[in-house]
């Protein structure tokens, strides 16, 4: 029993070259939530090092000592 008309090899490769467009059009949109959800991740990642630097700048202004002292304890600390 015949099941219909056989597609022709420029109809089986438009078809595939249609699938190749969705899939890359998929793809595309995909990519671009990536890059979205990176960009944000990035921006709450350097406000998270904005507070840090903070709070280190009120702790070093409430010990009374320069940047630099507080540079040299910290690194006779390390040895």
């Amino acid at each position: 029993m015949p099941r219909g008309k056989q597609k022709s090899d420029e109809e089986k490769l438009q078809l595939i070259d249609d699938q190749i467009s969705v899939e890359e059009t998929k793809k595309s949109k995909i990519d671009e939530k990536i890059k979205a959800l990176n960009d944000q991740k990035k921006a709450i990642f350097d406000e998270q090092q904005h507070k840090k630097i903070e709070v280190l700048q009120e702790f070093i202004d409430k010990s009374g000592k320069s940047p630099d002292e507080i540079m040299a304890i910290l690194k006779e600390k390390m040895k």
